[in-house]
């Protein structure tokens, strides 16, 4: 509460349901690209299945003036039991009176921790309050996702840009135990070595020295969200027939013309390094770390079909401007932009 601006801030009830549709309209109007948020019978029954676990902030008059959740990615991510964490919102005569930030602490002590979550979100870099309430809470940052969010033209949130597409940096926080070797690409030794000093959680880290494996067929899926120009090829298992797999994916979203185009990989395959080398020969870069992203870890490759936008991510940590610096390096690398 505050003294001169009340609320409460309360676990998610079926009655907050209809608030919780009226809070994105006032915030977003109906230019979400989520449409089932604006039907209050899938919030419900994204609560009820633990799609979605969600905490709300209400007035006095049981209004739903502020939200943050932890839900299912709507793109790929093979572990369902690692939740992303966003969709902060405060309606828009509330803003600037701590709620927000008594949301994000109080969702990370009474969800995040009593539900022993893994978690993971992203953080945007056209501003720094998100980065800011990230450190706050003890994320760790594990990566950098080149120009992700597209403009617009539309009187949105911060959150979102006006007049150009927004970088973000990756963060997680994983309160489970999970030892494994991960196989790193020798060229990002360096860099994972970094990473993981933060990351650890039992992970031994090894050089992948590995062939593709022959006469195998590469596993995965693709998808493809055409509003925001962006194709995520997400490899369960990396076959023989790699190179070509990863081609018949790339003519498949062709169509759609995807800005940015992202591989993920699992590094508990001693083979990943000789993928990621075919990767970076046809111009893709590192984007950094998924830690629980199949169970085991990942690592995030990134192509943009222009020039990224490296002036315009701001970062608010000294890990932060590493990453960014290790990810600008790597594009500079891949693409003969030295």
């Amino acid at each position: 509460m505050t003294e001169d601006i009340p609320f409460e801030i309360d676990c998610f009830r079926p009655k907050d349901a209809d608030g919780v549709v009226a809070l994105y309209r006032a915030v977003y109007g109906d230019h979400y690209p989520v449409k089932s948020i604006y039907d209050a019978r899938e919030i419900l029954r994204q609560e009820e299945t633990r799609e979605t676990l969600r905490m709300v902030a209400r007035n006095p008059e049981g209004e739903v003036i502020g939200h943050i959740a932890v839900y299912r990615s709507i793109l790929t991510v093979p572990n369902r039991n690692l939740y992303e964490i966003g969709q902060l919102m405060i309606r828009p005569d509330y803003r600037k009176k701590g709620v927000g930030s008594q949301l994000d602490h109080t969702f990370a002590r009474e969800i995040i921790q009593n539900h022993t979550l893994d978690i993971w979100g992203e953080a945007v870099t056209s501003h720094l309050v998100s980065q800011q309430m990230a450190e706050q809470n003890d994320y760790i940052e594990t990566g950098l996702e080149m120009d992700i969010i597209p403009k617009s033209d539309k009187p949105l949130p911060t959150c979102l840009s006006v007049g150009g597409r927004v970088s973000a940096v990756l963060f997680f926080k994983i309160t489970t135990e999970r030892p494994q070797t991960l196989y790193i690409p020798c060229v990002y030794e360096d860099l994972f070595r970094f990473l993981y000093e933060e990351i650890g959680h039992g992970s031994t880290l090894a050089i992948s020295g590995g062939e593709l494996p022959g006469g195998t067929r590469t596993g995965g899926s693709m998808d493809v969200l055409q509003n925001v120009g962006i194709a995520r090829i997400t490899v369960t298992g990396v076959g023989s027939d790699f190179s070509g797999w990863i081609q018949e994916r790339e003519s498949e979203a062709a169509g759609a013309a995807p800005v940015i185009t992202q591989v993920i990989l699992p590094l508990t395959m001693p083979c990943v390094g000789t993928a990621v080398g075919i990767l970076r020969a046809k111009g893709y870069f590192i984007g950094g770390a998924l830690p629980r992203w199949f169970g085991d870890d990942g690592i995030l490759m990134q192509h943009h079909a222009g020039i990224p936008n490296f002036e315009g991510v701001s970062v608010y940590t000294k890990r932060a401007q590493e990453i960014k610096e290790r990810v600008y390096d790597d594009w500079k690398t891949v693409t003969g932009m030295r």
